[in-house]
C-alpha cells in the first residue's frame, strides 16, 4: 500500500512540475510585436483624361523600432499623413501608382521612409506597411 501511495505521490509531483512548465511557457507567449502607428487613410485619386474618375484609399502603418520614441512619432501623425499624401501624389506623377493600383511598392515605401528619417532620424521607423482599403465606384 505504501508503494502505491509513494508511486501516486511521485506521479502527482511530476504532473505538477510538467503543468507549471507548460503554464510558464503559455504565460510568456510569443514575442511582443514592436509598437506601430497607424496613419489615417489616404485618398488616392484615379485620374482619366485629366478628370478624377474615382478614388481609392490606402492605409499606412509605421512600425516603431525604438519604443521610447513612440510618443514622439504619435505626436507627428499629422506630419506623417502629409508626407504619405505627398508620396502618393509623387507616385502618381512618377508612375508608381497606376489607376489606383500601386505598381512600384518599394519606391512608395522608400519615399515614405525618407520622410520619416527627415522627421525622426535614422532607425526610429523599422518597417512600413501599406494596405489598400477600399475603392469608390465611378462617378455618375
Amino acid at each position: 500500500m505504501r508503494r502505491v501511495a509513494s508511486l501516486l505521490g511521485s506521479l502527482l509531483i511530476a504532473a505538477t512540475i510538467a503543468g507549471s512548465t507548460t503554464a510558464t511557457r503559455a504565460a510568456e507567449g510569443p514575442a511582443a510585436l514592436p509598437p506601430s502607428v497607424r496613419i489615417k487613410p489616404v485618398m488616392v485619386p484615379i485620374v482619366t483624361r485629366g478628370q478624377v474618375e474615382r478614388y481609392t484609399q490606402i492605409e499606412v502603418m509605421l512600425e516603431v523600432a525604438n519604443a521610447t520614441r513612440l510618443g514622439e512619432v504619435q505626436l507627428a501623425i499629422p506630419r506623417l499623413h502629409d508626407a504619405a499624401l505627398r508620396a502618393v501624389y509623387t507616385g502618381i506623377e512618377e508612375g508608381w501608382i497606376v489607376r489606383g493600383n500601386i505598381a512600384n511598392m518599394p519606391a512608395l515605401r522608400r519615399r515614405i521612409d525618407e520622410e520619416s528619417v527627415k522627421l525622426f532620424g535614422k532607425d526610429v521607423v523599422s518597417r512600413i506597411l501599406i494596405t489598400p482599403l477600399a475603392r469608390q465606384s465611378s462617378f455618375p
